[in-house]
């Protein structure tokens, strides 16, 4: 696992190094460098695998192609046997080589033969040639810049941003992002950054590049497999993803929250591994209503785990948010990034590596809005006068509580989408805000300089697609093309390696999803019961009463502490003033949200987090125009100072 950045069509060999020193925290153990005229590679290194001569960049036999590599190949054992079988000689025993001599032997179709996650840069010196590419799921990230003359890439945009590169916002990115809680390749929040898709490769040649997918997920539905069948060929390769993710020359511990997808994943390590460390987080005092510790506790027991937990006292952890911002160089809406950030510091003391659960709700339709999906249905089989004069007025006046339960607050989304036509009732459940509210809090000078002001466009085309297929195979777009790789695994990757720990989620490996999604709906949600064959399967390994358990999620008091300990400081942070300093908001439409989220007409805690995340992001990056995040404290920020308390950190203790 590593960092890695670089450039063609100019010389600086002082920037290179800037850059890559700007992702020391991806790769603590050693950085690379290769330079020629015109290019330059450069990465930092977390050795997994071959820690002796596992160095990059490497090279083929004459020197003539040279990779950096950010990830790890599961399939690279198999695949260097192959060539070498074919003539090619290898001067190291890592994943890297291979994808050089694969490249070699196969050109530019070499990453169809990668099982594993990457981002993935060769220069090929016979051909003037620059190749990126990104894993076909997303796990790994990988951002350029190009002028028409040179070209500029790395694995954070932080790396681009040490050039002179002109910083602007990108409107539509902040449309989207207000909508959708996430931001589509190719776009960014920077005007002229680009990031790859999932499956995407980048080819650059004579000042001139081009992006071609070089896997598309198969989007037909199977019907040759009975349930039974299915379960089966699943339980193999659930199986074979997560022995494929153990491989490494250090130890590979496991995150663990007491759900479904963590807990199948220690189960299945523990049928290849004679012991597995496991780690879990929950808050004490006040906010322990947001634990699950009992349930990763119990697992670990069951399964025989070295078991750790990192128990986080009753404080906010404000102070954090430009540390958090520093490692996603954007806003990002996932109040648990905090979370997470603390949970892979605490595991990094431990192991290098950790396996995750991440992708299981998104490929076997593990979220509240699949089985609403049903529910719909049925819903609509009452009476509208029912509906109207009843239901919905009594569902509109539940309070939304900011102590853990969303049942008031999906109950509304739900109500409220139930006269809507099914595409645009499930686009009104995954809209981060509603279109009426968005439209009010966005700017006018960003609306009037976006192409899609409503920001949702991109949801819509997906969702209303007219292409013969079932609606459910539609909203697996939404979840695996969108929202697995622009938000989920991108907190993953950025808080994990923030701390230089690797995470592997085997439920994205692209086989498994590929067969997965490939699917007939009725197999994975059967009714309303949320991830059915998954559940079925996981009965052989976990104990049914942790299958078969109602999704929580994992939760952050946030929402809490913005009506509490943090009032004062969103209020200042979020005052007009400065929220029209900044002007990518409207500041009224900012002053109703804080408003009716302090007086508990709301639960805006998602939201909130948002939007704050969004105006720091400006301050640090466009105002301040840092190029080093590592040290800014939420003092160097305007309007964060006041209010402010001490880390979550601070008041943490780690129980074994």
């Amino acid at each position: 696992m590593c960092g890695i950045t670089g450039y063609v069509g100019f010389n600086d060999e002082a920037l290179l190094k800037r850059m890559c020193a700007s992702i020391v925290h991806r790769g603590p153990d050693e950085d690379g460098f290769f330079t020629a005229d015109g290019v330059g590679l450069a990465m930092r290194r977390l050795s997994i695998i071959d820690l002796a001569s596992g160095k990059q960049p490497i090279a083929n036999e004459d020197g003539t192609i040279h990779v950096v590599f950010n990830g790890e190949i599961y399939n690279y054992e198999t695949l260097t046997k192959q060539l070498k079988d074919a003539g090619h000689r290898f001067s190291t025993n890592s994943d890297t080589e291979t994808i050089v001599h694969l490249y070699e032997e196969y050109g530019l179709d070499f990453a169809a033969h990668l099982r594993g996650m990457f981002g993935i840069a060769i220069w090929d010196a016979r051909h003037k040639r620059l190749v990126l590419a990104r894993d076909r799921i997303g796990e790994k990230p990988l951002y350029y810049t190009d002028n028409g003359q040179r070209l500029l890439f790395g694995s954070e945009p932080k790396t681009i941003l040490q050039s002179q590169h002109v910083r602007a916002v990108n409107p539509q990115a902040v449309c989207q992002f207000l909508a959708a809680g996430y931001v589509p390749a190719p776009e960014t929040f920077y005007t002229g950054i680009k990031k790859l898709a999932p499956g995407e490769m980048l080819v650059w040649e004579d000042h001139r590049f081009e992006v071609r997918r070089y896997w598309q997920r198969t989007r037909t539905e199977r019907n040759d497999l009975s349930f039974a069948g299915a379960c089966a060929e699943l339980s193999d390769r659930l199986d074979e993803a997560v022995r494929l993710c153990l491989k490494s020359d250090v130890e590979v511990g496991a995150f663990l929250s007491g759900g479904l997808d963590s807990s199948v994943m220690v189960a299945l390590m523990r049928k290849h591994e004679a012991q597995v460390q496991t780690f879990a987080v929950g808050y004490e005092g006040l906010a322990a209503g947001f634990n699950e510790l009992n349930y990763a506790r119990k697992v670990a027991d069951d399964l025989g785990a070295n078991h750790h937990e990192l128990i986080l006292g009753p404080v906010s952890s404000i102070d954090l948010l430009p540390k958090i911002l520093w490692h996603y160089d954007e806003p990002h809406g996932e109040p648990t990034s905090v979370l997470v950030y603390l949970l892979s510091q605490f595991t990094r003391k431990h192991v290098k590596v950790a396996v995750g659960g991440t992708g299981g709700d998104e490929i076997f339709y593990g979220y509240p809005r699949h089985g609403g999906v049903k529910m719909l249905q049925y819903y609509r089989w009452l009476p509208v006068w029912m509906r109207s004069t009843i239901v919905e007025r009594i569902v509109n006046r539940w309070p939304e509580s900011t102590r853990g339960s969303r049942f008031a607050k999906r109950a509304k989304r739900f109500v409220n989408g139930g006269t809507l036509p099914l595409p645009e009732a499930y686009l009104s459940w995954v809209s981060m805000l509603a279109a009426d509210t968005r439209d009010g809090l966005i700017a006018e000078a960003v609306k009037a300089q976006a192409h899609d002001p409503g920001g949702d466009a991109f949801l819509r085309d997906l969702l209303c697609a007219q292409d013969g297929r079932r609606f459910m195979q539609r909203v697996t777009d939404v979840d695996v093309n969108g929202y697995l790789p622009e938000y989920q695994l991108c907190y993953m990757d950025r808080m994990s390696m923030a701390c230089g720990l690797e995470v592997r989620a085997p439920l994205c490996d692209f086989e498994l999803v590929d067969f997965v999604t490939s699917l007939p709906a009725r197999y994975r949600i059967k009714g309303t019961r949320s991830k059915h064959i998954f559940k079925t399967v996981a009965a052989q390994w976990i104990d049914k009463s942790i299958a078969e358990r109602k999704k929580v999620g994992f939760d952050s008091p946030i929402g809490q502490w913005f009506k509490g300990e943090l009032q004062d400081f969103v209020t200042r942070f979020l005052s007009r003033e400065h929220v029209t300093q900044t002007g990518i908001l409207n500041p009224q439409g900012v002053e109703q949200m804080v408003g009716d989220h302090l007086a508990g007409r709301r639960d805006y805690s998602l939201q909130l987090w948002s939007v704050i995340a969004l105006e720091a992001w400006h301050r640090m990056y466009i105002e301040d125009g840092i190029t080093d995040g590592s040290e800014y404290t939420i003092q160097d920020l305007r309007g964060g100072a006041a209010g402010a308390t001490r880390s979550v950190s601070a008041t943490a203790s780690a129980l074994t």
